[in-house]
């Protein structure tokens, strides 16, 4: 499966994560929400489950695989996939 990943990172089809200071943060290659409130956002990657915990999260942009959300950022998880 190693092969798998390096194709993946060769064609920037992985998770890309940019956060700006605590007020945004884009993640691209998401492929859908699996939670979405006001304090906590839960997309789900190829390989990863990202969690975004903050107050007043908005949901922005989502279009070409790439999500922004606003807000108070406190915390950004990562989880791989099972």
């Amino acid at each position: 499966m190693r092969w798998k990943r390096e194709l993946i990172n060769w064609m920037n089809l992985g998770e890309f994560v940019h956060l700006c200071g605590n007020r945004e943060v884009r993640i691209e290659n998401c492929r859908r929400v699996l939670e979405l409130d006001d304090v906590r956002v839960r997309l789900c990657t190829g390989e990863l489950i990202v969690e975004v915990w903050g107050t007043g999260l908005r949901v922005f942009d989502f279009n070409n695989s790439s999500i922004l959300v606003r807000g108070k950022i406190a915390s950004v998880h990562l989880h791989e996939r099972r």
